[in-house]
């Protein structure tokens, strides 16, 4: 890759980079606290690179879980990752074996929603594509290994975890703003997903009220879109 596909990833991708070490040194603190050492944190960042399974992870070696269950548990929540690989595949034209495998397994859900969005919306390749992900795979990595060594000696609240998922995903959200429409349902989720939260009192609202979100802006798009076809052919036809 050249220097400019760095530059190119780098420009697009450093909210999440910033974002990304507070959470990585708090996920090192948390998986040391949880009795996993340095090495075996660093090593756990690289195979697996998922932020929410490496908390639970840790969350369940505290509990005792067996490895098998960690892994089988780890496995059903990241199964997200093929979804997203397979939409990321019709994007990237003929990559050779080893670029395959190395974007699938640095791909997250904050460089998809970038990458997506660059090769939709922008001239992008596969090669600054394959450079947001590693940037944020070294810096998830780099993060969660320090966290583990000075999660010894120094103790930091954990609850910055929370603020700090909601500035990288409403940076993440914006982004995403193409048109009117996109403003309108992401407005419309937020909204549902408080009206949801407060009826079912689970977090299970939050997923309802994307799809619902989602559907209305689909069906609002496929109005206009068919509105404007027929007025096009209105026209032509009164020619």
């Amino acid at each position: 890759m050249k220097k400019q596909d760095w530059l190119d990833g780098l420009k697009v991708m450093y909210p999440v980079i910033i974002s990304y070490v507070p959470l990585g040194l708090a996920g090192g603190m948390v998986l040391y606290d949880a009795g996993l050492n340095a090495i075996t944190i660093l090593a756990m960042s690289l195979l697996v690179f998922g932020g929410a399974a490496q908390f639970m992870a840790a969350s369940m070696v505290s509990m005792g879980a067996s490895v098998s269950a960690i892994i089988t548990m780890t496995f059903f929540l990241n199964l997200r990752h093929l979804l997203m690989s397979s939409s990321m595949s019709g994007l990237i034209k003929k990559p050779s074996l080893p670029f395959t495998l190395f974007f699938s397994h640095t791909l997250a859900d904050e460089s998809f929603a970038i990458n997506y969005n660059q090769f939709k919306n922008h001239e992008w390749t596969a090669n600054k594509a394959l450079a947001t992900n590693s940037l944020a795979y070294a810096t998830w990595s780099i993060s969660t290994f320090v966290g583990a060594l000075v999660g010894s000696a120094w103790v930091i609240d954990t609850t910055i975890i929370n603020y700090v998922l909601i500035a990288m995903f409403i940076s993440l959200l914006v982004s995403q703003f193409a048109s009117k429409l996109y403003v309108f349902v992401g407005l419309t989720a937020g909204v549902l997903a408080i009206i949801f939260t407060i009826l079912l009192q689970h977090t299970i609202a939050l997923v309802i009220a994307a799809v619902v979100a989602s559907f209305i802006g689909y069906f609002i798009d496929d109005y206009f879109t068919n509105r404007k076809e027929y007025t096009r052919k209105e026209g032509i036809e009164y020619d």
